[in-house]
């Protein structure tokens, strides 16, 4: 039935799947934070090369979205297609099995699709590869010096296009510090008055800022956690410090989720809490017996 079909309907199915390529990547780029810290929560990858790679993955599913769409090398760009198809698949199959339920990020966070689901999504995907094999290119004419030059600038430019509309945290981590020096005077302060625990002024502490609801704390939780589990943080007990809202909830399951292994909990008055982040959610604090030795928000967090 597939060998039937012409060339022009056998293009409908490539520029569909070409549709669908785009789309994926541009829902990863448009949560790429999420995404990120997905890969990184794996722990395959150091955070360096976890920010590197999921900007490599949308680069490729740009590139690949392309090159179904404008047809000019279709053998290749059909093989590769069916590369990164089975990968995924693969991936997907061993999510499934190992009984991972998460969403998989497959279009970041605007289509919320566990593995079975996404499984089932990339059957459909490999059955529209199929029925766009074998077709010619539209530049049959072009020399066939221009063509690796089309595919090589096509490349270039989705990997330059993505690392410009996001460019990895790591590299410019000093951009996201600031001072500690404000921090010290109000732990102190607050030390003093009661307000945090004793706790906080003794040893080595990791002491965290978060609000229950605020993403970007989930997010460098999950972070703090993997990076932990790789020894690339500090491994001083967690003070998780939680900004006081109408009501307290016991915050077990934030740290079920997230992987937090906070050895201590305390809800601060809302007041104290924005006076000593500045407004500024996450705040990372490594500290010394009370000292602010680092100090960290989610962006330079590492």
């Amino acid at each position: 039935m597939i060998t039937r079909l012409s060339d022009k309907e056998k293009y409908v199915f490539r520029a569909l799947l070409g549709i669908l390529f785009l789309l994926s990547a541009a829902a990863k780029l448009v949560s790429i934070d999420q995404f990120e810290i997905y890969i990184f929560s794996f722990g395959w990858l150091r955070l360096g090369l976890a920010y590197m790679f999921a900007r490599l993955v949308i680069a490729a599913e740009f590139f690949l979205g392309l090159s179904l769409i404008i047809n000019i090398y279709p053998r290749i760009t059909w093989k590769l297609t069916g590369l990164m198809l089975l990968g995924f698949t693969g991936f997907l199959a061993w999510l499934a099995i190992s009984g991972n339920t998460d969403n998989c990020h497959c279009f970041g966070e605007f289509v919320d699709l566990d593995p079975v689901q996404s499984l089932l999504k990339n059957i459909v995907f490999l059955v529209i590869w199929l029925f766009g094999a074998e077709i010619d290119g539209f530049a049959q004419a072009a020399p066939q010096w221009l063509k690796p030059v089309l595919g090589g600038s096509l490349a270039a430019v989705c990997l330059a296009t993505v690392l410009i509309v996001s460019p990895p945290d790591n590299w410019n981590y000093k951009a996201y510090s600031r001072g500690a020096s404000y921090v010290d005077d109000a732990l102190h302060d607050y030390l003093e008055d009661g307000v945090l625990p004793e706790s906080v002024g003794q040893g080595d502490k990791v002491v965290c800022f978060i609000s229950l609801s605020c993403e970007y704390c989930h997010l460098a939780s999950q972070k703090i956690a993997t990076l932990r589990k790789q020894g690339q943080f500090s491994d001083a007990p967690i003070i998780a410090l939680i900004s006081r809202g109408e009501t307290e909830v016991d915050p077990t399951y934030y740290f079920e989720e997230t992987g937090l292994d906070a050895s201590e909990y305390k809800y601060i008055p809302a007041s104290s809490f924005l006076q000593i982040t500045s407004g500024a959610l996450p705040l990372i604090l490594v500290l010394h017996n009370g000292v602010v030795q680092e100090k960290y928000g989610y962006r330079d967090l590492h």
